[in-house]
């Protein structure tokens, strides 16, 4: 009977021994998946805020290249709308004398975005740098000239929503 018990005792620790072995490891997988999820969603706001700065760098840059006489107001809207600080008062305080000067001339402009990237940044801000090409018109040249412009903006996450903060020309 004393063989019997012992055998039993054996049995019972080497059950609760293989038991805590098995809570271990599954407490290991555990903490490996929770690891790996954390990583896979940084790498996954990373790559939003990354697709954002740069949406929003090209479609600055297509917003001031693609302009009408007959909808100036509005295009100038919308670049003031992407626009944030010292960028947006830059562009508002050249904007009359753009918006007489495109009108003056009948000039129409259509662009498209030819290269961009990010340069560095956060989640917080950026900076981007598009090429663009546009061919503008007015009635002295109704076939068009082609303009080539490469500009560099920081941009800045305003309340969620990518702004461009600071512009110029790259040379």
């Amino acid at each position: 009977m004393a063989s019997s018990r012992a055998a039993v005792l054996s049995g019972v620790r080497t059950r609760m021994a293989l038991a805590g072995v098995l809570a271990v490891l599954a407490a290991a997988l555990l903490a490996g998946t929770i690891v790996l999820g954390m990583k896979a969603a940084s790498a996954s706001r990373e790559a939003t805020w990354r697709d954002e700065a740069l949406a929003a760098g090209r479609q600055t840059a297509l917003n001031m290249m693609t302009l009408d006489y007959r909808t100036v107001n509005d295009d100038m809207k919308r670049v003031l709308s992407s626009t944030t600080g010292a960028a947006k008062d830059q562009y508002a305080s050249n904007a009359d004398t753009f918006v007489a000067e495109i009108t003056k001339t009948q000039a129409t402009s259509q662009a498209q975005v030819l290269s961009a990237g990010l340069t560095g940044g956060d989640g917080d801000s950026a900076e981007v740098i598009v090429a663009v090409s546009a061919v503008v018109t007015n009635p002295q040249v109704p076939q068009g000239t082609p303009r080539y412009m490469r500009f560099v903006f920081d941009v800045t996450n305003v309340d969620g929503k990518w702004l461009v903060s600071k512009f110029g020309v790259a040379q």
